[in-house]
């Protein structure tokens, strides 16, 4: 019998794994755990220098087009896991985790490290502001904050965004800012009072991207390959596990699809197949963990509670991706030398929906046909202002609570099938004129019609199905995790959060889920 049974090699089972190997106890982790196979091409040294001496059907595409997922299906995807080197990310899904779906795109992983292997490692402490609500505060978090700071290797820097972000203690130097970016964080500064009194302030991300060498892992290179193979400088849950399954500080079990658990006397029986050939298997412990994703997670638990009625509430945050063009910058050659996910940070204190918070990604790393349908032309006309416009150009992405739209309903048919009953994506494109304003007056342009919202579930922040609260009830938390009706099973991930802020959930799920491990472990 194991002490302690972590399902899911996601951020939040890493996250406890990590808490419980701290104090010297070893968890059986139990996990489907695809891995990379390697398939694809790899890239050394930078995409375009490449680009330029190989041919990258195999890169962009793969022999199983699965580059071209989008086209193929007629259903828009998202960029990072169209890449061929990522298939293994969402492998199987949807034979192991079969969904049923309306208003929602549920996007599940079954790889060693989960859907961090394509995160964009946009890493923000929890402040008490983002707490809202939660049966716990900031200072609650703080030390696994710093702990996981030192696991990771984070970067970022002390500004405007200290207040939303939290302490800078042990952040590693910002990466370097792409030409664009960086014109327009200049230009941010000298209208700065402009900006702050339209509620709107502008920093540098923290991000687990090493700037410097670390652990045996090198600093960001700037080779623009961070969409299309796995980069060492950029950390994913796996870079912990590894290490903790070298150290022989985890009993890992990958190939088991766990279904469901029962309690004893003396713990939990939990029952679960092997992923491969559907063969029973069952496991024995005192305490179970599930951080196997805020769905992955309610699925476990209703088929525990043999539950084929009840429909849990699916916290998500709505998104606008916004296509900004600096006109100093057309003509210009492209920025080859530069990160190609988020580069800066916006928080804005919205009339409408309270905080928000946006990503400014550079556009030199994802293929221009991510964005040619969006432009409004004809397909010759749209293909120039591809060419010419891509260079001067920066996205954001930009974040709503999940409160701004319904939480979806999720619920359990008998035959193991999800059922997902979201809403379309409904944010007003007209409130945020605001900001357009400001932006353009510092030299970034958009225009409404190129303006476009994901699928309800794109932004893959799922949270809030068995919420924390002080007095849980049935299908709730309690602050330390453990969950109503069961006496050893405890939430780990963010189906027990109980609001979805706009911030990017991943690390405050990560410390909240080391809070959590711990609390378990001293029961």
């Amino acid at each position: 019998m194991s002490e302690l049974i972590i399902v899911g090699s996601g951020a939040a089972g890493a996250a406890a794994a990590l808490a419980l190997a701290d104090l010297g106890l070893r968890p059986l982790l139990l996990d489907v755990g695809h891995t990379d196979p390697g398939a694809g091409p790899r890239v050394e040294g930078n995409l375009y220098d490449y680009r330029r001496r190989h041919d990258t059907f195999g890169l962009y595409i793969g022999e199983d087009l699965h580059g071209l997922s989008d086209v193929l299906t007629g259903e828009t995807g998202i960029a990072k896991l169209n890449a061929p080197n990522a298939a293994f990310v969402v492998q199987d899904a949807a034979r192991l985790s079969p969904v049923e779906a309306s208003g929602f795109d549920a996007i599940q992983s079954f790889a060693l490290g989960g859907l961090g292997n394509a995160w964009g490692a946009g890493l923000y402490r929890f402040v008490d502001a983002d707490l809202a609500g939660f049966p716990l505060r900031a200072a609650d978090l703080a030390p696994y904050f710093d702990r996981l700071t030192g696991e990771v290797g984070i970067s970022g820097a002390g500004d405007d965004l200290t207040p939303f972000f939290g302490a800078t203690a042990g952040l590693q130097p910002p990466l370097r800012l792409s030409y664009n970016a960086d014109r327009f964080y200049r230009s941010y500064a000298h209208r700065r009072a402009a900006f702050l009194a339209q509620g709107i302030q502008v920093g540098r991300p923290r991000l687990g991207v090493l700037s410097q060498p670390r652990d045996g892992r090198p600093g960001c290179d700037y080779s623009n390959t961070e969409f299309w193979q796995d980069a060492p400088y950029l950390y994913t849950p796996a870079v912990t596990l590894r290490k903790l399954i070298a150290a022989g500080q985890i009993d890992y079990r990958p190939g088991v699809l766990v279904r469901s658990w029962t309690e004893t006397a003396a713990g939990v029986v939990v029952d679960a197949t092997d992923a491969a050939t559907g063969a029973a298997l069952r496991f024995e412990g005192r305490t179970l963990l599930l951080a196997a994703g805020a769905i992955g997670t309610s699925k476990i638990v209703l088929r525990s509670f043999r539950d084929y009625d009840t429909a849990l509430g699916l916290l998500e945050n709505p998104a606008v991706q916004i296509p900004f063009v600096l006109p100093a910058s057309i003509g210009r050659r492209l920025d080859a030398q530069a990160f190609g996910l988020t580069q800066l940070n916006l928080v804005w204190e919205s009339p409408d929906h309270g905080r928000l918070q946006g990503s400014l990604l550079e556009l030199t790393s994802p293929m221009r046909a991510e964005f040619f349908m969006r432009f409004p032309l004809a397909a010759r006309a749209n293909l120039a202002l591809v060419r010419s416009l891509l260079p001067a150009m920066l996205l954001m992405q930009l974040f709503y609570p999940g409160a701004a739209q319904p939480p979806a309903q999720l619920s359990l048919r008998e035959d193991g099938t999800l059922r997902i009953r979201g809403h379309e994506n409904a944010i007003s494109v007209r409130e945020l004129a605001p900001l357009l304003g400001l932006m353009r007056s510092a030299g970034l342009w958009t225009a409404p019609m190129l303006i476009f919202k994901p699928a309800t579930g794109h932004a893959i922040h799922y949270a809030g199905t068995l919420p924390m609260t002080e007095s849980p009830a049935r299908y709730q938390c309690d602050p330390t995790g453990k969950l109503a009706g069961a006496e050893h099973v405890y939430i780990a991930d963010s189906a027990s959060f109980t609001a979805l802020p706009a911030k990017n959930m991943s690390f405050g799920m990560m410390a909240n889920a080391m809070r959590i491990a711990e609390a378990a472990a001293r029961r």
